[in-house]
């Protein structure tokens, strides 16, 4: 019998490594992971340049580990093993309590923080000029992280931060306004934005340092419009176990005729949400059809305020209430478009300017410079 084990042994791995080869070449690749919401490599092409080079190796090593077959659940059983094995985190995310996915925040470049700051004071001689750092769920509902989490205080980066700003400088203090709010449904749990009701208490906050009335939450009709989101908090940790998030468009029922236009495309619309993207699984971008570099909103009051607003994505779900506000809002992401800020909102007409980033996003923010051109 001992002499027979390690031949069975060898028939059965000499079994599975055909039937693995056998699944790569009979299986069709695909090109889109849903689970991970990216594009999967394709077959690179071969020549003996890129093969000498090393190039072609490389490409095609990414390609096999993409389109490895039972590729997603070989991903969920790892994700559960670390869920069972209470790894630190799982590539950047906490597994909270109450089906909670936080994402880990490492201590960030305070030197970058400080020159940053030095921009913002500069441009803020010239505007009124607001800043408004969102805590993310990893500070807000710091009571869903397990116990062995120890991210950086996102707390102590804003107050840092926003003691280095002048006092021509609004600061806006999201923290306070959320944390009054955490038992709210504010922070979605599989996605690291905040939901459509974070944005909007957000947004009384900002009404009260921009010499705005607030619209009452009576004022709007809530519609949830999907209760099948997996966010990017999912989709980057690949658990495949999460617990979807309902997603609420808030709309206004005293409108304002609306035109708004896609600088880089040419594309205009008269709806601030594009809702074919609620058909796919990166719903959130129903919010401004996700990130552009330039979006110009023109709405029906005529109260001569011009806003500028840079931002991440945070302030995609932010920004339709302020339509009830401003007769124009110029939405300018630099992640997407090198444009000299200051030159810019001065030919445009503009005196107020907005920035609106999630804590985590703006620690690594690289190109706050060019609010100085």
């Amino acid at each position: 019998m001992k002499k027979k084990l390690p031949f069975v042994i060898g028939i059965t791995f000499i079994f599975y490594i055909f039937t693995f080869f056998g699944l790569q070449l009979l299986a069709k690749d695909k090109t889109f992971s849903e689970l991970e919401n990216r594009n999967l490599s394709a077959k690179p092409s071969f020549t003996m340049a890129s093969l000498l080079d090393g190039t072609y190796g490389k490409a095609f090593e990414t390609y096999i580990a993409d389109q490895f077959p039972l590729r997603n659940q070989f991903i969920s059983t790892k994700a559960y093993s670390e869920l069972i094995l209470q790894k630190k985190d799982n590539n950047g995310v906490y597994i909270g309590k109450d089906d909670y996915f936080l994402q880990n925040f490492d201590a960030p470049d305070l030197d970058l923080a400080a020159r940053n700051a030095t921009y913002i004071n500069e441009l803020a001689k010239e505007f009124k000029v607001y800043v408004g750092l969102a805590p993310t769920a990893t500070k807000v509902l710091e009571d869903k992280l397990p116990n062995y989490a120890t991210p950086y205080d996102e707390a102590f980066y804003i107050s840092t931060f926003y003691n280095k700003l002048s006092n021509q400088v609004t600061k806006l203090d999201f923290l306070n306004t959320l944390s009054t709010h955490k038992d709210e449904y504010i922070y979605y749990k599989t996605d690291h934005h905040w939901t459509t009701l974070g944005a909007y208490y957000a947004y009384t906050e900002f009404c009260k340092s921009a010499d705005l009335i607030a619209l009452t939450l009576d004022d709007f009709k809530i519609e949830d419009v999907s209760d099948a989101f997996y966010g990017t908090l999912f989709s980057k940790g690949n658990f495949s176990f999460a617990t979807p998030d309902t997603m609420q468009l808030f709309y206004p029922k005293q409108t304002e005729a609306l035109e708004i236009t896609y600088e880089a495309t040419g594309k205009t619309s008269s709806s601030l949400y594009e809702y074919s993207h609620l058909d796919t699984k990166d719903k959130y971008s129903v919010f401004l059809d996700n990130n552009h570099p330039l979006i110009k909103i023109k709405t029906s009051i005529k109260n001569g305020r011009k806003l500028l607003v840079i931002k991440d994505s945070y302030a995609n779900s932010f920004i339709p209430f302020l339509t009830q506000h401003y007769e124009e809002i110029q939405v300018l992401d630099l992640r997407l478009m090198n444009v000299p800020v200051a030159t810019f909102a001065k030919e445009a007409g503009i005196s107020e300017v907005l920035l609106l980033y999630n804590v985590q996003n703006f620690s690594v923010e690289p190109k706050l410079s060019l609010l100085l051109k």
